[in-house]
């Protein structure tokens, strides 16, 4: 009888573990989705950190550093370095913005444009291209499947499916698993870590892997007084 109730319990104690860990707080991920848009909305603020990257054939690390002031109108200097297997370089990529244009340094070639032609105006901020400022709030929560909390720490596991739908809604995007970390203070995000792998139909016959973690410090919240560009912008 004795071994039978140590059974029951061990049991009933076995549902409660595994319920607690799919467990999620919608009032957590409610209070992450207000963080991002207030990160998006933030007057000013420098930007630092990698994404990680690995398909088929390839492992790739983009370094990111960004400076970004947002008030009447939207400057950005941002620059991405590249180390590819035994490549490495640290001017990859530089984009602008500046007086309602865009300038971009890739490789050495330079060109410029408009900011509006990718949806980018005076007067608006990042925090109007969010993804997600049209989700009503169940939405939102059904975003994720399960959610944990350590200090201002928070943590999501991503519903495979609605990221699929978000990253490419044609199909041709499988997402098998993500996951989102976040710590906010007064609001904003300060760390963001975000995973995800899976496959991508290139074409019919052929399918590619792909997994990339992103990992950045936001840091100097409407801090930022200035930001620097290359003397000879105007000429790229």
């Amino acid at each position: 009888m004795k071994k039978l109730f140590t059974y029951f319990i061990v049991c009933v104690l076995s549902l409660s573990l595994v319920g607690c860990s799919s467990s999620k707080n919608n009032d957590d991920i409610l209070r992450f989705f207000d963080a991002f848009h207030y990160t998006l909305d933030a007057k000013s603020a420098n930007v630092t950190g990698s994404l990680d990257m690995k398909n088929n054939k390839n492992t790739s690390k983009i370094k990111v550093n960004a400076s970004l002031i947002q008030e009447d109108k939207i400057q950005l200097a941002l620059k991405l370095g590249l180390e590819s297997n035994e490549n490495t370089a640290n001017d990859f990529i530089e984009f602008y913005i500046k007086d309602g244009k865009t300038y971009l340094k890739n490789r050495g070639t330079t060109s410029q444009s408009v900011a509006s032609k990718i949806g980018i105006e005076d007067g608006k901020r990042l925090s109007s291209i969010d993804p997600f400022l049209s989700y009503s709030d169940e939405e939102l929560e059904n975003f994720f499947t399960a959610s944990s909390r350590n200090g201002n720490t928070y943590t999501f596991t991503i519903a495979p499916d609605k990221l699929s739908q978000l990253l490419d809604d044609l199909g041709s995007v499988s997402v098998s698993e993500a996951n989102v970390e976040a710590t906010i203070s007064k609001k904003h995000i300060t760390h963001l870590k975000f995973y995800a792998k899976g496959t991508m139909s290139v074409s019919s016959k052929k399918t590619n892997t792909f997994e990339f973690t992103l990992n950045v410090q936001i840091k100097d919240y409407n801090q930022v007084k200035e930001v620097t560009y290359p003397d000879n912008l105007e000429s790229y």
